[in-house]
């Protein structure tokens, strides 16, 4: 498969670009490990990004169909997601590799699903309108709404999620903030005008992560 892009939004509010050295391989250090390299930034127009070596231990590779396929690419941009939003991640103009875990940390063996993060419904909501509004932004570009991708991440315990993302959406579009087709959803002059609450959320969530790795280096 060729180089992955993934464009969407974390719970915590950061509009993020994924793109992904796809698909995941043997570490070239000769270890048992398999890695997949690669970058996340802000989709925001600025510079700030992390690049990233995704390590895939034993334990997640026997759970996995494939390590190519659309379940490795889901778990592999989550834990990315997560990461940022755990603050594991250093947003910089430039910087070296950062290490990313995908470990049994986001695999229940007992329940046999991944968990990321459980959001609670309120949170659902802000999370659909936040992917509207950076993804379709002043173009009114299609933005998915019913993906897997997001329903694992959201909550993969929940064979509901998708049904819930959908049903986030149509209240949105009740309210006029976004326009519905199919799956699919462009944003609206009702969600445009919430702009600032949007960016306000993105700088909060960057000025705490920024805190928390000065922090460290004090």
């Amino acid at each position: 498969m060729p180089n992955q892009t993934f464009i969407g939004v974390t719970l915590h509010g950061f509009p993020v670009r994924i793109d992904l050295e796809w698909p995941f391989h043997r570490s070239a250090g000769g270890s048992d490990w398999y890695v997949v390299h690669g970058r996340i930034g802000l989709n925001d127009g600025g510079p700030l990004h992390a690049d990233i070596a995704l390590n895939l231990s034993q334990t997640i590779k026997d759970v996995l169909p494939s390590l190519d396929g659309d379940l490795a690419f889901w778990v592999a941009i989550n834990t990315a997601r997560k990461a940022l939003d755990d603050k594991q991640l250093e947003l910089l103009k430039s910087g070296k590799r950062q290490p990313v875990p995908v470990s049994s940390r986001c695999y229940s063996i007992r329940q046999q699903h991944f968990t990321f993060v459980n959001a609670a419904p309120e949170q659902v909501a802000e999370f659909v309108a936040r992917k509207v509004f950076w993804g379709s932004s002043d173009a009114r570009e299609p933005v998915m709404i019913a993906d897997p991708c997001d329903a694992q991440y959201l909550g993969a315990a929940d064979p509901n999620m998708v049904d819930k993302l959908l049903a986030a959406a149509n209240d949105l579009a009740a309210r006029g903030m976004i326009e519905l087709a199919g799956d699919y959803a462009r944003a609206t002059d009702g969600l445009l005008v919430r702009r600032e609450g949007f960016i306000a959320a993105k700088d909060h969530a960057l000025e705490e992560l920024h805190l928390k790795h000065a922090f460290e280096r004090a």
